[in-house]
């Protein structure tokens, strides 16, 4: 009777340390699970320029019922331009690029482009508290492509090289080089892919999707790489070089700190001076600091919104007698001859 009941006891005690073994691994794929979740908390895809930057940003995107693809400000600044900022005076917000000045009005939904006024369609909005841009209205300004759907966008610079390939026959968007891999989507024959990457393994293709899924399909599935817009280089941009001797000076008589204050004012002097360069065919705006009393910030707005203006053109900015600039500015915008 006493060894009966030490075989139930032991029986007993392997039952507990088994539960508690299940117990532990439900709680520690559990924790798993959240962890994961904690990484990437960002409810829809953004894939820019062939790479998946979701969990770079800062917020989630978002897209309205249009498909018009919404980005914070700070994640704007990350991804499209670091002088991005909010004029408070005029209640606008400011934008460039390599060729162009966009000023958002968010009173009227309208945005300035190079002096050029266009009604938004969809405009800022406040979403969760933070001030979210639709990039798709803005793509004009940063030379984009921008595709979207309910749980992705796909942006594509219109200066990057894009080789797009086509399927051949329905076939599935692999997670790996193998045929065993889970299938990422189905796809019908005739579908554009975006070219990513040859694979060295077995003749598969790195492609990706307009709705924003990456995978691979073996390259008899697909069609010859078709280059759709070939890549820009800078040079396409500014054709002349800087001329000091053959060059438009600016100076203490035309940069003051109130005259640059805000962006319509800027915006007057800039297209005074694009006036002039046009005229008198002078592509070198020499900008003389020489007893200007500006702060650095004023200066170096006004400098950024006359380069992208002026580089639409092919012409240049050079910067002399500078006692205002930081030499990082100075380097970063090529302002020395």
């Amino acid at each position: 009777m006493k060894k009966k009941r030490r075989i139930n006891k032991k029986k007993f005690l392997s039952r507990i340390v088994l539960l508690f073994i299940i117990l532990f691994l439900i709680i520690f794929s559990l924790n798993r699970i959240f962890s994961n979740k904690k990484e990437d908390n960002h409810t829809l895809s953004l894939i820019v320029n062939k790479q998946d930057i979701t969990k770079d940003l800062s917020y989630d995107i978002y897209i309205d019922k249009n498909k018009t693809l919404y980005m914070s400000m700070e994640d704007i600044k990350k991804v499209f331009d670091k002088n991005l900022y909010y004029e408070n005076e005029s209640n606008k917000i400011i934008t460039t690029s390599k060729t162009k000045v966009g000023a958002i009005n968010i009173d009227n939904n309208t945005v300035n482009i190079n002096s050029a006024t266009l009604e938004l369609t969809s405009g800022v909005i406040d979403y969760g508290y933070t001030i979210y841009l639709p990039v798709s209205e803005l793509t004009s300004i940063y030379n984009i492509e921008v595709t979207t759907d309910e749980n992705s966008s796909v942006v594509s610079s219109l200066y990057e090289e894009l080789v797009t390939v086509k399927t051949t026959k329905k076939v599935s968007l692999k997670q790996k080089t193998s045929v065993f891999s889970s299938t990422v989507q189905k796809l019908n024959e005739g579908t554009e892919l975006i070219f990513i990457e040859d694979s060295d393994k077995n003749g598969w293709i790195k492609v990706l999707t307009y709705e924003g899924n990456f995978g691979y399909i073996k390259e008899k599935n697909l069609s010859e790489k078709k280059v759709k817009r070939s890549k820009m280089e800078e040079t396409d941009f500014t054709s002349k070089m800087p001329d000091i001797e053959n060059s438009i000076e600016i100076g203490k008589n035309t940069i003051t700190s109130e005259k640059i204050d805000k962006f319509s004012d800027r915006e007057k002097i800039v297209e005074d001076i694009i006036g002039q360069v046009i005229s008198k065919e002078k592509f070198t705006v020499n900008i003389n600091l020489k007893d200007i009393d500006v702060p650095k910030e004023k200066m170096e707005r006004f400098i950024i919104e006359l380069i992208a203006r002026l580089k639409e053109i092919g012409g240049s900015v050079i910067v002399t007698n500078n006692n205002i600039l930081d030499s990082e500015f100075i380097k970063e915008f090529n302002l020395e001859i």
